[in-house]
């Protein structure tokens, strides 16, 4: 058994557990809308229009759903524009890490609380990624080099500022932080060698990794996964780093219980299916771990406890 159908198994089993509310009469009638907090050909924006077409295509919906992005601000932009549409289902955004940090960081006046939480649908482990036009081989190789080198990925806060931070003080190297939009950017900046090396996710650079356009040197995991069997991870290497990005999905503020439990009904429906674990998961290396409303909303004060406490010691909490 694979390490990913083991996670699916749990994810299975939480599923199980979770009941199946009947979706709200009548709804959704009308058009919904999934917004990426980050630009087109990110991890947000792949996951959301890949749920919105398979859940058309599972029939769990027989209503369009637009996927709409509101980049900007490492997603400040779009938790403005989720909170201005008070009191209506008809929208669900993406969250990741930047959900928690963002707020942490920067005064913009909203929280993760002052959402309704929906569901988590699993965690991304955090890869540190080279041109391999470079040479580099392992992560010793860049230590190697002696001098700052630049690093990027999206967001000023984001987690992957968070593992960049953290491998400069505990493998001792001089490392520049560049925060970019989304991960689509931060991409272009590694093919185009404008960086030294990306910290992201698997999903926007997994076609990179296969071509051997990239290499992976190392990963945020405790042990290595099977679908990477080949990258070590940050501990094996010496550097003591196991953090994961969460991926999940909050709804706007101030909807009715009903209305939530009409959400959370579907996108568990979606995570259920077959062709969500083969075109998406999969695909994604991501660990599909699921959780849904309070026990969700549990999570993400723990989260926001650990970010805080994190961002307090690299001196970068707002004020």
């Amino acid at each position: 058994m694979t390490f990913l159908s083991k996670a699916a198994g749990i994810a299975a089993v939480s599923l199980s557990l979770l009941g199946a509310p009947v979706l709200a009469e009548g709804f959704p009638d009308r058009p919904m809308e999934f917004v990426a907090g980050y630009g087109p050909g990110g991890g947000h924006d792949t996951m959301l229009r890949t749920m919105a077409r398979l859940m058309e295509q599972e029939g769990i919906v027989d209503v369009p759903i637009n996927v709409v992005n509101k980049e900007g601000g490492s997603s400040a932009v779009a938790m403005g524009y989720l909170n201005a549409r008070k009191g209506s289902p008809y929208y669900l955004m993406s969250i990741t890490s930047s959900h928690i940090a963002t707020p942490l960081t920067s005064n913009i006046g909203l929280n993760y609380a002052d959402f309704t939480p929906i569901a988590r649908l699993g965690i991304d482990p955090e890869l540190l990624v080279v041109n391999t036009s470079k040479g580099y081989e392992s992560l010793e190789d860049l230590k190697a080099e002696g001098r700052m080198l630049n690093v990027g990925g999206t967001a000023t806060g984001s987690i992957e500022h968070i593992v960049t931070m953290q491998l400069a003080e505990k493998a001792g190297m001089e490392l520049n932080f560049i925060p970019f939009q989304g991960d689509g950017e931060v991409v272009t900046a590694l093919l185009s060698n404008q960086i030294d090396f990306a910290i992201t996710n698997p999903g926007p650079v997994g076609d990179y990794l296969s071509n051997d356009t990239f290499k992976a040197l190392a990963i945020s995991t405790d042990e290595r996964i099977e679908t990477l069997p080949d990258v070590p991870t940050f501990t094996e290497q010496g550097v003591d780093i196991t953090i994961s990005l969460f991926r999940g999905l909050t709804a706007a503020p101030d909807i009715t219980d009903e209305e939530r439990d009409a959400l959370i009904d579907m996108v568990t429906k979606l995570f259920a299916t077959e062709a969500w674990q083969k075109e998406y998961i999969e695909p994604n290396a991501v660990v599909p771990l699921v959780v849904t409303g309070q026990e969700f909303t549990d999570y993400l004060a723990n989260t926001e406890e650990v970010y805080h406490e994190t961002l307090d010691d690299l001196g970068m909490l707002g004020n």
